[in-house]
């Protein structure tokens, strides 16, 4: 149950992305959540996601996400952790890939939304040629 609620929460981000539906795509995201380990930043926040995500939509630098090698780390009743390796490829220009890991919490509502992401690892690898 747990890595099917981590594999679709993962889809409905990316399909967010593809789509660049930014409503959606912070539907997944709390409004506490923390993100931690982005150089030469401290914290990112909500306001902070949502610029972020709203300027790759409005221009298109952000072509899609992937995901590989998700490692449960924790799982409690409302709460869950993973370690993943996401791959952020620009519309134009190199990949990113981060390793991270990911904190879902079902929130009152009942949907389950990442309150933390800490950043572990990242290197910009060249786009292979299509």
């Amino acid at each position: 149950m747990s890595q099917e609620l981590i594999q679709n929460w993962l889809a409905r981000l990316r399909d967010s992305v593809a789509r660049r539906d930014l409503e959606a795509h912070m539907a997944l995201v709390s409004d506490k959540v923390q993100v931690y380990g982005i150089p030469g930043q401290a914290v990112v926040d909500h306001a902070g996601w949502r610029r972020r995500r709203d300027n790759e939509f409005r221009h298109d630098r952000l072509a899609s996400l992937a995901h590989e090698n998700i490692r449960i780390k924790t799982i409690s009743l409302r709460r869950l952790g993973f370690e993943v390796d996401e791959i952020m490829t620009a519309t134009a220009g190199p990949v990113l890939r981060l390793h991270k890991t990911i904190l879902l919490e079902e929130e009152d509502d009942g949907q389950w939304r990442v309150v933390e992401e800490t950043v572990h690892d990242w290197r910009i690898e060249q786009r292979k040629p299509t």
